[in-house]
């Protein structure tokens, strides 16, 4: 998506599997087309556990039809990951424990991540969702500390040539309905350019949904990109930016 300024072209960028529609679609291996969203339960603190499950179906790593079964699963994908992350449907779960749970589950996937404020999260959030991977982000609200994890699938920002300063952080909110005819049902935004190339200072965002609007900073960046197309690789390499 692209629109024309006198300062550049403001452009999006999202994951190439997923296809804008009436409903916000990725294709697995039959072909048909699948719901990427997956709504969290208003009484659960599962974030973190559906962000991940919508990866793993954006990257076809699970039949999404097995993700909203997966307490009731015994063997397979879904089932391992209600197994690794299952008890944090109460307490939600922070980067370190998807991270041992992606180990863990050993797939086909190379994990990168970082953790904590003014440590470069801002940075690499930026980086791998400029590079189109898909990023599972958490932040923290400025005001009142509540803390919630969603799923970046792309970026918006200024493009001059080759350059693209970004501004903007598209996300899958599971707390939120899906969008129609949207990349995205939230956005992180800044109000000026930043420069993230080498900044570990954290930068305040401005995240906005069709159900709320409110500045926060960025707590951890966990991106996924799967290694080939074959669904038993060699295991989860993963790399944590100091």
């Amino acid at each position: 998506m692209a629109r024309a300024t006198k300062a550049g072209m403001r452009v999006q960028r999202y994951h190439p599997a997923l296809d804008i529609g009436n409903v916000l679609t990725t294709t697995g291996r039959r072909q048909d087309p699948i719901p990427a969203h997956i709504r969290q339960g208003e009484a659960d603190s599962a974030c973190a556990m559906y962000s991940l499950a919508m990866a793993l179906v954006i990257l076809d790593l699970v039949k999404r039809s097995a993700v909203l079964a997966m307490a009731h699963r015994k063997y397979g994908v879904a089932a391992d990951l209600y197994t690794m992350l299952g008890d944090s449907w109460h307490e939600g779960a922070y980067a370190p424990d998807v991270v041992e749970a992606l180990e863990a589950m050993e797939l086909p996937i190379t994990v990168r991540w970082a953790d904590g404020f003014d440590r470069g999260v801002d940075a690499f959030a930026v980086d791998s969702l400029k590079r189109a991977q898909l990023t599972l982000i958490s932040y923290e609200a400025v005001k009142d500390h509540h803390r919630h994890v969603v799923l970046g699938v792309g970026c918006g920002g200024i493009a001059v040539g080759q350059k693209l300063t970004v501004d903007s952080l598209l996300v899958l909110d599971p707390s939120d309905d899906a969008l129609p005819f949207a990349s995205c049902n939230g956005i992180l935004s800044i109000d000026k350019p930043v420069t993230f190339d080498k900044r570990r200072a954290s930068v305040h965002w401005h995240y906005t949904t069709m159900g709320q609007s409110e500045p926060v900073k960025l707590l951890s960046a966990i991106s996924l990109v799967r290694n080939d197309d074959s669904f038993f690789g060699r295991g989860v390499r993963s790399e944590r930016r100091s």
